[in-house]
């Protein structure tokens, strides 16, 4: 009789248990971001494909006024009590490490991607998850204004691409289209963080951990080479000269219209080339100043979890099985050419349905080409490599003044005074 007393016990606790979870959904607040290639539908569907497998679940989206905005975002959040549960990575994770507001994941939580490492590292625990990897350091032309100039090749090196700049000029044709008004300073910006990557950071092993303990500065002769790169494209006139007042959709979109030969930007653009456009668009990757062969890539852009949830194992569940849903892989790289990092994810079988724009292909076999290096993406490292908290806001805004006609020494001049004032 005491052991169908214990049964019975056991039994109602069960189902008062089962009853109370049943209408106790577990709430996250998640924060991700929104442009022309992933709208609200993206997110909307892949928080959802989440959920069917989870309906314990109850997602809250939130979205930033603009991706380039996303940590200044959550930081006034957090000031007011209001810092999401789980976010989408695309900000300088290592501020928030440094402050203790994301918590580490497990390697358990790591086993279903390709590349467990990515630019959420540090310390040997993973803060973001290595969700997706771009190629950031290429250039999309137009092929046809190339033709017309009497370019018959693409340039490999960063001489190569000046006299194509020159060739395209003379040929009465507009050579870079770059930009990126008010809260897109993070576009303006592309370009120079791919030159930082490509011909400082890259190169220099040293120079960021350097930087960061005060032992050098912007003034580096790399950095300056760097940053004059940018600025002598501005000061030839290669550049458009609505650069300043174009947000990052009408920038993507002054491509698109062929009002210039060559768009420096993330390899995500190729999602954005309709199939059916009327001129054919090529890629290849931005030369280092010195020729060596380079490439600038990123492998993370998953969701990160806060440490101020109230369900750190909830969010690190959700987060992981975000990252790892096929089919929303599957869109990402549809729409925005996002390549996945998911052991699970089939290139043939997974993409069935979908017509993939060829540039995206030619983007694969760049990011496989044999011999180039890989280097991170200035802006974005974290641990003893990441910048001072405040720093890369400096460089975004500092990139508009560069395309303002701003000197490179002035350039200089204004970042050495906020990493003085960060230090």
């Amino acid at each position: 009789m005491f052991f169908i007393k214990k049964i019975l016990i056991f039994i109602s606790i069960y189902l008062f248990s089962t009853a109370s979870f049943a209408n106790d959904k577990i709430e996250l607040d998640f924060m991700v971001f929104e442009t022309p290639n992933l709208p609200a539908e993206f997110w909307d569907d892949a928080i959802a494909r989440t959920v069917e497998e989870f309906p314990q679940y109850k997602i809250n989206k939130l979205v930033p006024p603009n991706v380039g905005s996303m940590g200044d975002y959550l930081k006034q959040l957090q000031a007011t009590d209001q810092f999401p549960d789980v976010m989408m990575s695309n900000f300088a994770v290592a501020e928030f490490i440094e402050a203790g507001l994301l918590l580490p994941f497990e390697d358990s939580d790591l086993v279903k991607f390709s590349d467990p490492v990515g630019l959420g590292l540090t310390n040997g625990r993973q803060y973001a998850l290595p969700m997706i990897t771009v190629v950031e350091s290429v250039i999309f032309y137009n092929k046809t204004m190339f033709q017309e100039a009497g370019i018959s090749k693409e340039p490999k090196t960063w001489e190569d691409l000046e006299n194509a700049a020159t060739k395209l000029a003379n040929n009465n044709t507009t050579p870079f289209i770059v930009g990126g008004a008010a809260g897109d300073s993070w576009a303006a910006a592309w370009p120079l963080m791919d030159l930082v990557a490509l011909n400082v950071t890259g190169k220099d092993d040293n120079y960021l951990k350097d930087l960061r303990s005060g032992d050098r500065n912007f003034s580096d002769p790399l950095m300056k080479d760097a940053i004059d790169a940018y600025a002598n494209l501005v000061s030839s006139g290669w550049t458009n000269s609505t650069a300043l007042s174009l947000n990052y959709s009408e920038l993507q979109q002054t491509f698109l219209n062929g009002e210039g030969a060559m768009y420096p930007m993330g390899s995500f653009f190729a999602g954005a080339v309709p199939l059916d456009h009327p001129f054919e668009i090529g890629v290849f990757p931005m030369p280092a100043l010195d020729g060596s062969p380079r490439l600038v890539t990123y492998t993370s852009g998953g969701p990160a979890v806060s440490a101020l949830t109230e369900h750190p194992e909830e969010a690190r569940k959700f987060a992981v099985e975000f990252s790892t849903n096929v089919k929303t892989n599957a869109d990402d790289l549809f729409r925005d050419a996002h390549i996945p990092n998911n052991k699970s994810f089939d290139l043939e079988r997974d993409m069935k349905g979908y017509e993939l724009h060829p540039l995206i292909f030619e983007i694969i076999e760049i990011l496989q080409t044999p011999g180039l290096k890989h280097v991170p993406f200035f802006t974005f490292e974290v641990g003893d490599y990441a910048l001072l908290p405040g720093m890369q806001s400096e460089v975004f805004a500092n990139s508009q003044e560069i395309l303002s006609g701003t000197s490179t020494a002035e350039i200089i001049d204004n970042l050495n005074s906020k990493l003085l004032e960060l230090q």
